[in-house]
This record gives C-alpha cells, structure tokens and sequence, in this order.
C-alpha cells in the first residue's frame, strides 16, 4: 500500500534475542492522512476493527490500535512523526519473509523512553549484542534525554 513500517516492540525484540511471549504487534509506519484511511479500510477488509485513536492533528492520528474480530490478535501502529520514528523506518532490515524489522540500536531508544519493568530486561538483552552501534544510540538518548538510563543499563551489562 505505499506505507513505509519497521517492527518494533516485542516480536523485534524476538527477532534479535531469545523469543519471549507478546500479546501484540506494533509497527512505526510513515503514512499520511490518505494512507493512514486507506490503511484502516484494509484491515477493517481483513477483520480488524479499529480500538483506539490517538492524536488529531491534520497530519493525522499519532497512533491507531486495532483488534481481530476474528481472534485474539492486537495491531499497534504508531505514526512517525519525530526524525527518529523516520530514521527507524528507514534503517530497518528485512529479515524473514521480507519482514522490515527495527534494528537492535533503534529498540534500545524506545525501551530507554519507556523504562517500564519488561523494557528494562529487554534492555539488558538488547545492550549485551555484539556490534551495537553505540555512537548511534548515544545520540537518540542525549535527543530524548535518556543518557543516564542508557549508562546504568551498559553498566549492568558490564
């Protein structure tokens, strides 16, 4: 449909560390206020009402979570609105069955921003990879005002 997405939350994670349990799946997409529409009419065709919107700016919603009717299944889309969200997208990689995947340095920024309990284990998974590229990171978390975070989760790892 012309709408670029990365991978990310949980099932990312999942791609680069031992697979745990997640209840959803979420994707940054760039997508403007036509697409986003177009968007929602597919997946209301392939059985997903649409839950929750949040945002109302004339760019459109800043994030959209839709549900199976069918099943369980939950879709998280958050719209890319920050250089970072754009930057995400862009660098993300296809991994199995052309599946454009957030990289491991682009899930280590978010989970520092949220800081919640399981993004702290995801973190210290995510910071003990090889080959992280840490100048990158580096930057986004002085962007987002993570830079302590970041230090004491890459001591922990140590």
């Amino acid at each position: 449909m012309g709408v670029g997405y990365a991978l990310i939350g949980g099932h990312a994670v999942n791609v680069w560390l031992e697979p745990r349990f997640t209840a959803d799946v979420d994707l940054t997409i760039e997508a403007d206020v036509d697409r986003i529409e177009l968007l929602e009419q597919a997946l209301r065709t392939a059985g997903f009402a649409l839950e929750r919107s949040q945002g109302d700016a004339p760019s459109g919603p800043d994030f959209l979570s839709f549900r199976s009717t069918t099943g369980p299944m939950v879709l998280e889309l958050q719209v890319a609105k920050t250089a970072f969200q754009r930057e995400v997208i862009r660098r993300a990689t296809p991994r199995s069955e052309g599946l454009r995947v957030a990289t491991s340095e682009d899930l280590i920024v978010p989970k520092l921003i949220a800081n919640r309990a399981r993004d702290q284990l995801d973190l210290l998974g995510l910071c003990a990879l090889p080959s992280i590229d840490w100048s990158y990171v580096e930057r986004w978390a002085r962007q987002w005002d993570r830079t302590d975070e970041l230090q004491r989760i890459r001591s922990q790892v140590r």
